[in-house]
């Protein structure tokens, strides 16, 4: 049966090797693109994501997100609004500079989003006017791009990847820290009770915060071979977006004030791993772990 099935190793000996035959055996992804850290997604791997979108994109309308969806470049201006968020992702920001038939410069760099704050909070700005336009909710489903140093990993580590954004906007602190909190349960019942991923979510360190959030909350799932990989992640971005974007309501008493926020980030790639890692196949032999 290994033999026929191409599955040469036990993932219990060699979790990497055995990921990267199921990978290619299952056909769920195409390495042999000829860009560095972009992989083809295959038949499979598109129908499961597809399904876990629907599930997930559930889950958050269910609580009151609406759906929008973004240009997928961010004008330099934009992304150096907020001091703490372009230290952060500015080493791995692909940058579009010229376009047309002539390659004629751009105007202004424009960056592929690494992630949309930069992208949407001048619109919030716009949008949000008045306590009523309050709890703000909205998630796009998208593809993002990072320029990773370290070595790429097709699904768990690449240049480009599929995920959920959901940005929020609310009067007080004590509601954005309650979306925090919601973020976690629609974590808990998407990732464990639908999917049947183990998670336990940690508050990060200093050092390792989402750049620009006040606080972050990341899920962590292990992995067959030990390692940790990080799943989906909630931010409370406090007044720090808020204030560069000037995205300001008038409250009851016709006071301006400047919005609290956070964001929730799920990448539909990484789940994609986890549920494939934690299912019982295990070849050679065709039987159980």
């Amino acid at each position: 049966m290994s033999e026929r099935l191409g599955i040469t190793v036990k993932k219990s000996k060699d979790f990497s090797r055995w990921f990267s035959q199921v990978v290619q055996k299952a056909e769920l992804g195409d390495l042999r693109y000829n860009v560095k850290g972009f992989l083809v997604h295959r038949c499979w791997s598109v129908r499961i994501m597809k399904i876990m979108y629907n599930l997930l994109e559930r889950e958050l309308e269910k609580t009151g997100h609406e759906p929008v969806w973004f240009p997928a470049v961010i004008p330099e201006s934009n992304f150096k609004k907020e001091r703490e968020h372009v230290k952060g992702f500015l080493p791995g920001v692909f940058w579009i500079t010229e376009g047309g038939k002539e390659g004629k410069r751009l105007e202004e760099r424009l960056a592929l989003r690494p992630t949309s704050e930069t992208a949407m909070y001048g619109m919030y700005s716009i949008w949000i006017r008045s306590w009523r336009d309050l709890p703000f909710k909205r998630y796009q489903s998208c593809q993002v791009w990072r320029f990773e140093g370290k070595g790429t990993r097709p699904f768990i580590r690449g240049r480009e990847f599929y995920w959920i954004e959901g940005h929020n906007a609310f009067a007080t602190e004590e509601d954005a820290k309650k979306q925090v909190k919601e973020d976690m349960e629609i974590t808990e019942k998407f990732m464990h009770e639908q999917c049947g991923i183990p998670f336990k979510f940690f508050k990060r360190p200093e050092h390792d915060k989402f750049p620009g959030a006040v606080h972050t909350y990341a899920a962590d799932s292990i992995m067959p071979d030990g390692k940790a990989i990080q799943q989906p992640s909630t931010h409370l971005l406090g007044q720090n977006f808020a204030k560069p974007f000037n995205i300001i309501f008038v409250d009851k008493n016709e006071k301006e004030k400047y919005v609290w926020q956070t964001c929730y980030g799920p990448a539909m790639s990484r789940m994609l791993v986890s549920i494939i890692s934690n299912g019982v196949w295990d070849c050679p032999g065709g039987s159980s772990p």
